[in-house]
């Protein structure tokens, strides 16, 4: 630091592998902190407290910058827009970066602001060896300017302070990706400074490669160059690093042996250079007064005279004025020299020849081969200006190089999966050509089957067809003979109901004996009336009368228990009949269910072994046999709603034919208690004739009374006859009724029990048996020849469907993919014109906002004199940062140096 305060340049850089402390070394733990801080900014201190201990007289300007060498392209770590900046050299400057942003700094504080800004953006990422390890070399740059007042000298020096990235081993780092080309550029960069280095040092390279790396060529100057150099080796003490340990020691050696020729950067002041030149141009007299000395014993010489070794002409002996004057040529000897003058001359015409002519020696040998002359300042200002050029042209060449490269790789990559995605494309087309092939052939096969089944098909349609007339017609036929057995059946109904009702009446009409009874009465009576003035009644005569009446009334009651028993009989008739419907019915259902059973099992093993044309025809026929089936079970239907319907009439009648007896009942009870009435009167009668002593007028008040009572009884009487037949009538009408419906529910129930007796139900179902198993063969025929069609249709419709879905699920993916494409590039051309936008708005924008404080030099009086504040909280709230720059990358656990850098989260 103390020889770069005088006008050295000095450098000072850390080297070893990643993890071994190099950045801790030279950045620190903590700026802030004064046990962790690191050599730049201890040195930085001590720069400052130098030039407070100066000389009054000297004045210094201090200005630094930061830069990293990421992936071999230089970024300003001040402006990190700028991020591949190139190298230039001139006689002045020497080896720069061009475009460099270079911050004039008056303070500690603001050279600790600046490192803070720049290490901000640097790039570290995570390893297995580091957590925060450094992705790039930063070189930290002070210019240190001092001007002397009193003479006005000037001297530079400008201080190199380098953190070098850490040489990696893939395996112990577990690099990969985006950190695994980060590692291939570090070592690549390392090995290049080796390189550099062992040139140097083996004495033998006449070719040192500084331009084989950026960051060689940046310190060129620092290695065997116009520089002071110190080389801090930073090794690991872990036995798991032995050999990388070992290889940095090994370049420490290496390094320590080379020369360096640094000298002092000066400007010289007025004076100085005035008495230089006055020094100078006393140099050139005597440099030409010994030329000429040196040209005169040459002359001798070429004039083949002898010139003793005591007055050879050494500079020496002219320095001292201790050379003696040579003597003079003779004639010849002046021509001869004179000619060898005109032969050596620079742009001389005289040739050897013309040279012999003139008397010359033969044995003169003149070496016409002249070094090329040395460029002068101008000329070689303008080759290092021209170079300078030149190197833009290439940087900028390299950059549109790598463009069209990841352009090109690009293209590459995308033809290359154009070329797979076109040979899976091709093979699946053989695929499917031959795929197709078969199915073509398969097709045809089917075609030809189903030409066959096809004629099969509409010739049992035909005979379907034929069927289907004659049942119609035989519906028909059954119609019109149902329609007629219905007159047919109604007439006989009717006279089988007058006969009935005429023999019924016939035989339960008591109009006879009740008129005879009533005659007998009446004569009876009539005589009662003639003989009982008289007083001479015969009472064996009305005892008669009453035997005669009491026995009518027990034929009455005979007919009654016989209409009686011949209502219970039809009671338990219509008993049966009920139970053997219901038996009916549920055996109707069993049968149905089991044929419905039946039907649908054949159907549907039909079904599965039949397919297309034979499936229509079960389709048919089945629709015909369910037609078939509902029509009949229709018929059963209605023909029990009939039944039912019936058996309800019957029921209804059956209460009433019960009302009636109850009715005939309680007639028989009154007729029973007016004969009992009639007994009481005629025995009542018989006591009163008994009594013949009475008087006459009792007696014909007695006879009086008698006459009207039973004139009374039988007007009773006559009325309760009218009743009983007008009742037994209606009675009669409605037992011939229930007969009748009796016996046609008898023939009803034979019908039923003929349709749906177990051998004709058996029948028919040996009949669809029969056509079942006709229906059997022919699908098995039709079975036998399309299983082999079916199962190769079947596999090559599932090779298909896959292979449509693949290629379905790829066009889907594909036009994804490129939709999702075009978004991203429309999304960053979008932003690509809003950056390119901002940048011609504001170009300088970040560096104008981020160090407008570092643009103007401050000069620093030693001693303290006139010196700037160097408070660092003034100076450092004066400083405004642009937080919109940012490192261009940085992984998840190392965005920024968590250790001294955790001060600026807190800060902001």
């Amino acid at each position: 630091m103390i020889e770069v305060l005088k006008g050295y340049n000095g450098t000072v850089f850390a080297y070893g592998q990643t993890g071994s402390g190099k950045t801790y070394t030279m950045m620190g733990s903590n700026i802030d902190d004064e046990a962790n801080k690191g050599v730049i900014p201890r040195i930085s201190e001590q720069i400052f407290d130098s030039i407070v201990e100066a000389p009054s007289n000297l004045e210094f300007t201090v200005k630094v910058s930061y830069i990293e060498i990421y992936m071999e392209k230089i970024r300003d770590l001040l402006n990190p827009t700028n991020d591949n900046l190139p190298v230039h050299e001139d006689k002045q400057r020497g080896v720069y970066v061009k475009g460099l942003l270079e911050v004039y700094v008056a303070s500690v504080g603001e050279v600790f602001e600046v490192m803070r800004r720049g290490q901000s953006a640097r790039i570290v990422a995570y390893t297995a060896m580091n957590a925060e390890s450094s992705r790039s070399h930063s070189i930290f740059v002070i210019t240190i300017n001092q001007k002397d007042l009193t003479n006005g000298s000037n001297r530079s020096g400008r201080l190199y302070l380098v953190d070098l990235a850490g040489s990696e081993k893939v395996g112990k780092t577990g690099a990969s990706g985006q950190t695994l080309e980060e590692a291939k550029m570090i070592n690549k960069s390392l090995t290049a400074l080796g390189m550099v280095i062992n040139a140097l040092t083996d004495g033998k390279s006449k070719h040192v490669p500084y331009r084989d790396s950026k960051l060689t060529r940046i310190l060129q100057e620092s290695l065997g160059g116009n520089s002071r150099t110190t080389l801090i080796i930073n090794s690991s003490p872990s036995s798991f690093n032995e050999a990388e340990t070992l290889s940095t020691l090994r370049f420490g050696m290496r390094a320590k042996s080379i020369k360096n020729k640094a000298k002092i950067n000066a400007e010289l002041s007025a004076n100085e250079l005035k008495a230089l030149l006055k020094k100078s141009e006393l140099q050139i007299v005597s440099f030409k007064d010994y030329i000429v000395a040196l040209e005169g014993e040459v002359s001798l010489w070429r004039a083949g005279s002898a010139v003793p070794p005591e007055r050879f002409v050494t500079f020496d002996k002219f320095s001292k004025g201790e050379l003696q004057p040579l003597p003079a040529p003779n004639g010849a000897e002046a021509a001869a020299m004179s000619a060898a003058t005109e032969i050596v001359r620079p742009g001389s015409t005289v040739s050897l020849a013309s040279a012999a002519t003139n008397g010359s020696s033969a044995s003169v040998k003149v070496d016409l081969r002249t070094s090329s002359p040395p460029l002068d300042n101008d000329e070689k200002e303008e080759f290092l200006k021209r170079e300078n050029e030149l190197m833009d042209d290439l940087t900028k060449k390299e950059s549109e190089l790598e463009k069209e490269r990841s352009f090109t790789k690009t293209l590459t990559d995308e033809l290359e999966l154009l070329k797979k995605r076109e040979g899976e494309i091709f093979d699946e087309n053989k695929e499917l050509t031959a795929t197709l092939h078969d199915l073509k052939m398969q097709l045809e096969k089917i075609t030809f089957a189903s030409a066959e089944t096809e004629i099969n098909m509409e010739a049992l349609k035909e005979k379907n067809l034929e069927l289907s007339a004659e049942i119609d017609a035989l519906r028909a036929q059954l119609d019109e003979m149902e329609k007629s057995k219905k007159y047919s059946d109604e007439e006989d109904k009717e006279k089988r109901r007058a006969e009935k009702m005429a023999q019924m009446m016939a035989e339960l009409d008591p109009t006879s004996a009740i008129s005879e009874k009533e005659k007998a009465v009446r004569q009876s009576l009539q005589n009662l009336l003639q003989e009982l003035p008289t007083a001479q009644l015969d009472a064996a005569l009305e005892s008669q009368d009453l035997d005669v009446v009491t026995r009518e009334l027990a034929n009455a009651k005979k007919q009654l228990e016989a209409l009686t028993a011949q209502l219970k009989n039809m009671t338990l008739d219509n008993e049966m009949l009920t139970k053997k419907r219901a038996e009916l019915e549920s055996r109707l259902t069993t049968l149905e269910l089991e044929y419905e059973d039946l039907l649908d099992k054949t159907i549907q093993e039909e079904e599965q072994r039949l397919h297309g044309d034979g499936t229509e025809h079960l389709v048919d026929l089945k629709e015909r046999l369910e037609q078939q089936y509902s029509s009949k079970r229709d018929a059963y239907v209605a023909e029990i709603e009939q039944l039912k319907t019936g058996l309800l009439k019957k029921n209804e009648e059956l209460a009433e034919l019960a009302a009636s007896k109850e009715a005939l009942e309680a007639a028989n009870e009154a007729l029973t208690s007016s004969l009992n009435a009639a007994k009481r009167e005629a025995s009542a009668a018989l006591g009163k004739l008994a009594a013949l002593d009475k008087p006459e007028s009792e007696k014909d008040k007695d006879l009086e009374r008698i006459k009207k009572t039973m004139s009374a009884q039988l007007q009773e009487f006559d009325a309760m006859k009218k009743a009983l037949m007008k009742d037994l009538q209606n009675r009669c009408e409605k037992v011939v009724e229930l007969e009748l419906s009796l016996d046609e529910i008898r023939e009803q129930y034979n019908n039923m029990l003929r349709n749906n007796n177990i051998k004709a139900t058996q029948k028919k179902m040996a009949f669809l048996e029969r056509n079942l198993e006709q229906l059997t063969s022919v699908q098995k025929q039709l079975v036998e020849q399309n299983t082999t069609l079916k199962r190769e249709i079947a596999m090559a419709e599932r090779k298909l469907v896959t292979r449509n879905e693949r290629i379905q699920t790829l066009e889907d993916m594909l036009e994804e993919t490129q939709s999702k494409l075009a978004a991203q590039k429309l999304n960053f051309e979008a932003q690509l014109k809003e950056l390119q936008r901002k940048i011609r708005e504001q170009p300088q924008q970040p560096v104008h906002q981020a160090f407008t404080w570092g643009r103007i030099a401050k000069p620093l009086r030693g001693g303290g004199a006139g010196n700037i504040s160097v408070v660092d909280d003034a100076i450092g709230g004066g400083i405004d940062f642009d937080d919109d720059i940012r490192p261009r990358r940085s992984d998840s656990n190392a965005a920024k140096r968590s250790s001294w850098l955790g001060f600026m989260a807190g800060k902001r």
